[in-house]
This record gives C-alpha cells, sequence and structure tokens, in this order.
C-alpha cells in the first residue's frame, strides 16, 4: 500500500523532471545507476523475491532479502504506487495517470496494460449511456439534465488528461483484480488485465471519495479503506459493497481483517495515529488510544493472529489481543516510509523516501541497500 501523502509528495517532486520530448506513459523508466536509493512507495514479496516500486517508474527486485537490488525493465516513467503478487510469476503494479502494469517473469520486465487515457474513455463511454437512458424515460428532465452535467465533466477530464493516479490493486487469482485510487477510481477485471471494467457503480460514493488501499480478509471479504473515515466492505468478489463509518472525518489508509474465535475483527488505520476496531462487521467502530499521533501508513496480520502497523517514521505499533491494545516497538528507520513486507522474526523491509531498510521491532538493523 502506497502512503498517499508520500504519493501526493512524488507528483510535485515529479513535475519538474518530467521529459520533454513525450508523455512519460511512452517513456521507459530511466536505467539509474543509484535507484535503490529512490523514493519507493510499496514492496512485496513474489516467492522468494522481493519486488518495489516508487518514483519515476523505478521498480526493483531482489533476490538477495533485500540486500542488493537489480532494476526491472519498466515502459512508463511516471510514479507507482502499490503492487501486488498473486503468485510469484504474476504482478500488478499501479501508479500515477492511471497507469496499471503487469510482469510475468517475477517483477524483471513489464508491460503497460492500461492508463488514465483508457481510463477516461471509459468514463466518458459510461456517461454517455447514462444520459442516453435517461433521455429514454419520459418526464426524466432532472435525471437528463444531471447526466448530462456529468458526461459533460466527464468530457473535460479527459480533455484535461490522464490525471488520476491509482493507490492500490488487488488480486485474487491471475484473472481477477480490483484497481482503486483517487476520486473514487474503481476497475475491475477478469482475464489478467488485458481489459478492465469501470466498477465505480458499485459503490455508493456520490462525492467520489478517494479509495485508498483495497485488501482481503481470511475469510474472503474484500476491505477497501478511504478518504473521510469510510471503510467498503464486500463478500461478493466485489459486485456489491456496503459502506461503514468509522465516525472519523480523515484519511484511512488500511483496514485489516483479524481472526477471532471464529469470527473475524475489523481495524482500520491512518492519518494522525488514528485506528478503529470492529467486532460486528463494521456496523459500529471502537477508537483504540495509541500514544502517539503519528501517521500509520501499512498493516500486517501475522498468521497467528498478530497486528503490526508501521507509522511514517519506521516505529511500530504490536497487538496480541486483535487490536484491544497495541505497544510500541522499533527505533524508526531513518526515513519517512510508506510499505513493509515480513523479513524474518521480530523484523521488516520497509520502503520510503530513500529506498528500503531493514529494522526490528526493537531497533533498526542496517540499510536493505548495499
Amino acid at each position: 500500500m502506497g502512503l498517499r501523502l508520500l504519493a501526493c509528495f512524488a507528483i510535485a517532486v515529479a513535475a519538474p523532471l518530467a521529459q520533454a520530448d513525450g508523455d512519460r506513459l511512452d517513456t521507459p523508466a530511466f536505467r539509474a545507476p543509484k535507484a535503490s536509493g529512490a523514493m519507493l512507495l510499496d514492496v512485496v514479496s513474489a516467492g522468494g523475491r522481493l519486488v518495489a516500486v516508487g518514483e519515476h517508474g523505478i521498480i526493483l527486485y531482489s533476490d538477495t532479502k533485500g540486500s542488493s537490488w537489480r532494476q526491472a525493465e519498466v515502459p512508463v516513467s511516471v510514479t507507482l504506487t502499490a503492487v501486488f503478487f498473486p503468485t510469484p510469476q504474476n504482478g500488478w503494479a499501479v501508479g500515477h495517470d492511471g497507469v496499471i502494469l503487469h510482469s510475468d517473469d517475477g517483477g524483471g520486465r513489464w508491460t503497460k496494460q492500461f492508463d488514465g487515457n483508457r481510463a477516461n474513455a471509459l468514463v466518458v463511454a459510461e456517461a454517455q449511456r447514462r444520459l442516453q437512458a435517461a433521455r429514454a424515460v419520459t418526464g426524466a428532465d432532472s435525471a437528463t439534465q444531471e447526466a448530462q452535467r456529468a458526461l459533460e465533466d466527464a468530457q473535460a477530464g479527459a480533455k484535461f488528461g490522464p490525471s488520476r493516479p491509482l493507490f492500490d490493486v488487488w488480486f485474487r487469482n491471475t484473472s481477477e483484480g480490483i484497481a482503486v485510487g483517487s476520486f473514487g477510481q474503481l476497475f475491475h477485471t477478469l482475464d489478467g488485465g488485458r481489459s478492465w471494467a469501470l466498477w465505480r457503480e458499485h459503490i455508493a460514493n456520490p462525492d467520489n471519495l478517494h479509495y485508498n488501499a483495497i485488501s482481503v480478509t481470511g475469510q474472503g471479504a474484500l476491505l477497501i479503506a478511504g478518504e473521510a473515515g469510510r471503510v467498503y466492505r464486500s463478500i461478493d468478489g466485489g459486485a456489491s459493497w456496503a459502506t461503514l463509518d468509522t465516525g472519523y472525518p480523515g484519511q484511512l489508509y488500511g483496514v485489516l481483517g483479524v481472526p477471532a474465535a471464529g469470527r473475524e475483527v475489523l481495524i482500520a488505520f491512518g492519518f494522525g495515529g488514528r485506528v478503529f476496531r470492529s467486532v460486528d462487521d463494521g456496523a459500529h467502530w471502537q477508537a483504540v488510544a495509541l500514544a502517539e499521533k503519528k501517521p500509520l501508513v501499512s498493516g500486517l496480520v501475522a498468521p497467528d493472529g498478530g497486528v503490526t502497523l508501521l507509522t511514517y517514521d519506521g516505529r511500530f505499533w504490536r497487538s496480541q489481543d486483535q487490536g484491544l491494545r497495541f505497544t510500541p516497538g522499533g527505533k524508526g528507520a531513518g526515513m519517512p516510509v510508506a510499505a513493509m513486507t515480513p523479513a524474518g522474526k521480530d523484523a521488516y523491509l520497509v520502503a520510503g523516501a530513500s529506498g528500503t531498510r531493514r529494522v526490528s521491532v526493537q531497533g533498526a538493523t542496517g540499510a536493505g541497500q548495499p
């Protein structure tokens, strides 16, 4: 899960560095000698390999548990915000300008499947369909006017270009996946990403709130963490979603499903060290107090049900009681961070502003790059 705060910072950094001779969606990522020190927004395991994504289209992979990295072949130079591998060989990455990339060799080479231009075309086509449907209904003047405005907005957005980022991606297998992002973007594929459908209408989100992260629980429920303290839950593979309100008006950066005696506890986390817990599938939420108010950017559930949350400076909050209480750990990563993946007992590899670091729950243990 790429942290939106760092992703937005990446926009400001990348804009003046954009190539003047071509669109970044068509310009391959520069082969940088010091790419391992680039800003990275996500890191995951792909079998025994680690794969990290970040600024300027940089994707790195490591077969040495993060002690050394190689740069992948990437056809775009936009900032990438998230990556997901349902199998060791097949993975998908998403990022700015609505880009979706695919790799079938464990992250060494990537191809572009989708981008914001295609997203805009889908949005315009959907708006045109809705306008035609409204015009076909006698006496639906207000609906027709609303549909006309929606079409005009979609056309204006398309003229502006592929500007809306995607923030996260999840795949059930090598065929079915979902990508989510800013302003209520939601796309679905059933053919491994060769084609994507606009699924925005599957969630009631009239304000086009951002979707920051998507995850799946052990029982198969899909969860989306979003803007304005909203969590969205689906138990039918994403065909329909329940909107769950934590009561918090700010950003949530992740939501986890934690096993607990035959049921699941939901734990949502986000800006300002906010943590919320639900034992009834999100109908009601209880705030969990932490001693510090630092943004929580990533979270993991261990096989034993233990929960680890990561702060933006590389510290940890851990719980062994399904999120009732959290205890602090670690001494920080020495840089702002965005994501983590397990790296041995009581240690994690974190990705952030200057590459990767291996961080222990007891304290920092070294850089992830040589």
